[in-house]
């Protein structure tokens, strides 16, 4: 059986002990290395040679080592950031690494983190560095273990007892996520499902639905993490279907909230042509972090506002802005390849918004004696979708149930549609 590879990389004008110890502990557990040296200054190792050199990585960005040296560190790091993503991608792609583990403060992160990026979610990716803390300003939405140094990582000629420690620990982990196996899993067709507490109840209906009928069902928190990881996975063809029911990081995006997924929302499904069935759950809703309107912006004062728990305050979103809404929607449905249904809840988009549902408070936090449920907003966005989207296309429909996005058998449609969707028996307007 060939040797599995678990590629080192790191600064060798600074930090050269480090790579030589985790070296030496991968290969005495049995595995092969690959170094990569990610400097961007000159630099000449003693303890160790790279098998891919830093001038290298700066090729692979269209540069020379020379010019990168004299670059801004900003500068220098996006470039080497750049080659050594292409280099990393390119090495997954040929089979000639199964793992790897990245080291240093916040410009080695900086580097090692676009290229882990453009790698796989399943694929092993650990980074060990002085900014444990803060390095998820550098990560995006992949599968990267993050573990702390506790010490500096100083380079030399030698690791000091509690780095030596550290290090072992973390060529350990490394060593075993490349060895490990998966057991006892069972190949089905995956569904994908956006969701919040406000819209819990169709969720694990829906789940229990799906897995009933042989599917495996994986959910995403749609705080602006869950979004953009639920389009990555799509995009790596990890799914057969979308059941997108929470939509709140597309209202959040458009008002100014904090749970944003980016303009490539609800865009990676109908890119796939993958049978995608969306609802409109949490989109009557802006998120802000922290207790009351304390982190609201001042520009918000007059809006209205309920207090989901002490960490998220809810802003209700006004009926021009559900126009908006739609149009917005519709413009990235219209582009999908392959079925896209949006059912719409008439009687509500999450647990607060219905009928005798709860009250609003102003931005003082005071009763304003106004329900955060709001029907004419509903009918105002479901007459802009219906005159957006073009429903002349075969793939596209859009269907209005007078039901409220919890009931029970709104997600037994909802999952009847994309059920018949992946089974090829979907007729357009033949939902109900």
């Amino acid at each position: 059986m060939k040797r599995k590879v678990i590629a080192i990389l790191g600064t060798l004008d600074t930090k050269e002990a480090e790579a030589y110890y985790l070296k030496n502990r991968i290969e005495f557990d049995g595995l092969g290395v690959l170094i990569v040296d990610t400097s961007s200054n000159l630099s000449a190792p003693t303890l160790l040679q790279p098998d891919i050199k830093q001038d290298e990585v700066a090729s692979a960005a269209g540069k020379t080592i020379q010019e990168v040296a004299k670059m801004e560190r900003g500068a220098a790091a996006e470039t080497m950031a750049k080659g050594l993503a292409k280099i990393i991608k390119d090495l997954s792609a040929a089979g000639k690494i199964h793992g790897i583990i990245g080291y240093g403060g916040s410009f080695g992160v900086s580097v090692i983190a676009q290229a882990l990026e453009a790698l796989p979610i399943g694929f092993p990716k650990l980074i060990l560095t002085t900014i444990a803390k803060d390095a998820g300003k550098f990560l995006g939405v992949k599968d990267v273990t993050v573990m702390p140094s506790v010490t500096d990582l100083a380079g030399g000629k030698t690791v000091n007892r509690i780095e030596a420690k550290i290090l072992a620990n973390a060529a350990a982990a490394m060593v075993g996520m490349v060895k490990v196996r998966e057991i006892g899993i069972v190949e089905k067709p995956t569904i994908l499902m956006t969701q919040m507490g406000v819209t819990t109840p169709c969720i694990l209906k829906a789940k229990s639905l799906l897995e009933e009928r042989g599917y495996e069902v994986t959910t995403f928190h749609a705080i602006g993490t869950g979004g953009r990881t639920v389009e990555a996975l799509i995009d790596a063809g990890f799914a057969s279907g979308i059941l997108d029911i929470t939509l709140a990081e597309i209202s959040n995006e458009l008002v100014g909230g904090v749970c944003i997924a980016g303009p490539d929302r609800l865009t990676a499904a109908g890119r796939m042509g993958l049978p995608q069935v969306i609802s409109l759950g949490a989109l009557d809703m802006v998120n802000f972090w922290g207790p009351e309107t304390k982190n609201v912006p001042a520009k918000f004062k007059d809006r209205l506002f309920y207090f989901h728990n002490p960490m998220v305050t809810l802003m209700r979103v006004t009926k021009e802005e559900s126009v908006e809404l739609a149009k917005i929607i519709a413009s990235k449905i219209n582009n999908a390849k392959g079925p896209s249904v949006i059912v719409i809840p008439m009687k509500g988009w999450s647990s607060y918004d219905k009928e005798g549902g709860v009250g609003t408070v102003d931005y003082q936090g005071k009763p304003t004696g106004k329900p955060w449920y709001d029907p004419a907003t509903i009918e105002a966005f479901t007459r802009t979708l219906a005159g957006s989207l073009d429903l002349s296309r075969p793939n596209i429909d859009l269907v209005k149930v007078d039901k409220h996005i919890n009931d029970p058998d709104f997600a037994e449609l909802l999952v009847r549609i994309l059920d018949d969707m992946i089974g090829g028996r979907w007729q357009k307007s033949k939902a109900l």
